[in-house]
């Protein structure tokens, strides 16, 4: 761990700062029962960050490669449907919130009519009653917004990619959150979960944020893997035990600009005495070269920095970009003169004596000058 403790914005705060640019990520999920792995999936994914219409850098154009299961193209048609039918989403773009998390899709139309063509080269490759159920299934969540951000959100990436990091953490460095994780595909696992962030760069110059969480839900294994909401108990006399689950996902983040380096996580949940599940999920950027580093935003956040500073005068603390207000408060705090209407009571004349100008005729320019003689 380096000695050099993170330099934090205001408080205990970081915020994004990625500039204009393309990342190379590898991600990989793993499915174990009993530590022995089950499936495999891995995939690659580029990310350009963009600005929003006013210069924040908080949109993400994503862009999804070829998927392996298992470390091949699948053979399984249901598979096969389910990747010609993803594709319909990329190139994705979002928006994320300041404090990180994903708060709007913004090429809704875009997907669905890339999903219309796409179902209709499937349903002409494939045919079947099997076939025709699982595009209604597809259509019923492509074609509808809620339900088409709630399928993306519950993505492994996007889940763990798009969390609060960027946010005010407490005097311990610690900050609470609420993560609701897709352990069993739609079925998720709620918990509660402290992200803690270290003090010191580690020696790399990453930041290091740790996400440790408890399984909060309240209902049965058997009511989670079922598709129930809520626990029976809460309608009925029979009662369950909560599922017990636990996870843990390291971050790691550059420097430079706070943006993700690698992620690294397990979710290990209890089927039943006999029988545990466990998910290992990683992604890491791929830089082109073992030296990369983001380009930094510490020159502007200097400049921010300065100018915020002299945001206030000494005397009143008025604020100088408001300064047309400030004058008018000024105005309205001084005391009014007696407004006269008609003509003045007295004429007043004023008289200046000039002396004669003996000198000779000057030119425009050389009166100009003769006025800064004086």
């Amino acid at each position: 761990m380096s000695e050099e403790k993170i330099a934090f914005d205001s408080g205990f705060s970081i915020n994004f700062g990625a500039s204009n640019q393309k990342r190379l990520y590898g991600f990989c999920y793993e499915s174990f029962e009993n530590d022995v792995l089950r499936n495999q999936l891995h995939y690659e994914i580029e990310i350009a960050f963009l600005q929003d219409n006013y210069g924040r850098n908080s949109i993400f154009e994503i862009n999804r490669k070829q998927v392996y299961v298992n470390n091949r193209t699948s053979d399984s048609k249901i598979i096969q449907i389910a990747e010609r039918a993803s594709q319909a989403i990329f190139p994705l773009r979002v928006k994320m919130k300041s404090n990180g998390e994903l708060q709007e899709i913004l090429t809704i139309n875009a997907i669905k009519k890339r999903w219309i063509s796409i179902k209709d080269k499937i349903l002409e490759d494939y045919k079947g009653k099997t076939i025709s159920k699982i595009i209604h299934k597809i259509d019923a969540v492509f074609l509808d917004d809620d339900l088409l951000k709630e399928s993306i959100c519950r993505n492994w990436f996007f889940h763990l990619y798009f969390k609060p990091f960027y946010v005010e953490y407490s005097t311990k460095l610690r900050f609470k959150s609420i993560w609701d994780s897709p352990v069993f595909g739609n079925q998720c696992i709620q918990y509660g979960v402290v992200h803690t962030i270290k003090e010191h760069y580690d020696n790399n110059d990453k930041i290091n944020i740790n996400a440790d969480g408890i399984g909060i839900d309240e209902r049965s294994i058997e009511e989670i893997m079922e598709g129930y909401d809520f626990p029976k108990n809460e309608f009925s006399e029979e009662t369950a035990e909560p599922v017990t689950s636990q996870m843990l996902v390291d971050y790691k983040l550059y420097k430079e600009d706070r943006s993700i380096f690698s992620v690294t996580g397990t979710f290990e949940t209890k089927i039943s005495e006999k029988k545990q599940h466990k998910i290992q999920v990683e992604m890491y950027h791929f830089a082109d070269t073992g030296s990369f580093r983001p380009w930094s935003d510490f020159a502007a956040k200097e400049s921010q920095r300065i100018f915020q500073s002299y945001q206030k005068f000494d005397d009143d603390e008025d604020d100088i970009i408001d300064i047309v207000a400030a004058s008018r408060r000024r105005q309205s705090e001084s005391p009014k003169r007696e407004r006269i209407l008609g003509p003045p009571r007295e004429r007043i004349q004023l008289y200046v004596h000039e002396e004669p100008d003996l000198s000779p005729k000057k030119g425009f320019w050389n009166k100009i000058k003769s006025i800064f003689k004086k």
